[in-house]
């Protein structure tokens, strides 16, 4: 008899059966949802790409502060990798925020080896979090888990294809991270621009073989709008720290002679 076939008779074979009192088994939820407040959520972010294509800026715009950073220079001698954690709290929610950025990527004359660091330190972390769940005491409730949950590698608004920089970076760390790719700066390209763009830059990634990071659906309640998600990528986005007024509303936007560009 197959699997299958027992799981089938099992799942027909259950009977609901009234309860004669409360039992206490409602309150799981809440319990849940209090301990994961209670010890709070981590979110560790890596941001790849060249020097001026507004990472910082983004950041800022996302989590709605400004973070504390030293500008980077085009003087890189080599790629480096800055790593800053913050606390954040919303409400009664707390978030240990690691946003761990590339410094001087794309900047040398021989770019050859640019992706190396990146991948030495995806790696590192993954062997930290291996040593630690290795020791006889392990105490991984309390242990920073610094390995990074996604990538958000940013790509150059030209408007053309994608550089052999970002086809080997990617390709070097699909298979380490989940990779969201993003088209940087894209208020400086027009709109049909802008979609002949994505469309040329996911055809190189199919042609290369670069997997990205595929919103899930296959759980039914967000299928749908995950389905969008992933109709979208990669992502056109914008970043400002100005606020400015738009109609009644003050929101992050950038303002031009022709315009004003808003920041969703």
């Amino acid at each position: 008899m197959a699997a299958t076939d027992i799981a089938r008779q099992v799942g027909e074979g259950c009977r609901t059966v009234p309860l004669a009192g409360h039992v206490g088994f409602d309150s799981l939820p809440d319990q849940l949802v209090n301990k994961s407040v209670s010890q709070g959520f981590c979110f560790n972010i890596l941001c790849v790409g060249e020097t001026g294509l507004g990472k910082s800026t983004l950041m800022d715009t996302l989590f709605n502060t400004k973070f504390e950073g030293e500008p980077a220079t085009h003087t890189q001698p080599g790629v480096q990798l800055r790593s800053n954690t913050y606390d954040l709290q919303e409400s009664n929610v707390g978030l240990k925020l690691t946003i761990v950025s590339t410094v001087g990527f794309g900047d040398q004359i021989n770019k050859e080896d640019s992706y190396k660091p990146i991948v030495e330190f995806i790696d590192a972390q993954f062997e930290a979090y291996l040593q630690e769940e290795l020791k006889i005491r392990r105490v991984l409730h309390t242990y920073h888990d610094s390995r990074i949950h996604a990538c958000l590698y940013f790509i150059a608004p030209t408007g053309h294809s994608l550089k052999s920089l970002d086809l080997v970076t990617m390709k070097k760390l699909d298979s380490k991270v989940n990779i969201i790719p993003i088209i940087a700066k894209s208020d400086a390209i027009s709109k049909s621009e802008l979609t002949k763009f994505k469309i040329k830059i996911t055809s190189e990634l199919v042609s290369n073989g670069v997997q990205i990071y595929q919103f899930p659906t296959d759980d039914e309640s967000v299928a749908e709008i995950n389905g969008t998600m992933n109709a979208h990528l990669p992502f056109a986005v914008i970043g400002s720290t100005e606020e400015l007024k738009i109609g009644n509303k003050m929101m992050k936007a950038r303002q031009y002679p022709w315009g004003t560009v808003q920041g969703e």
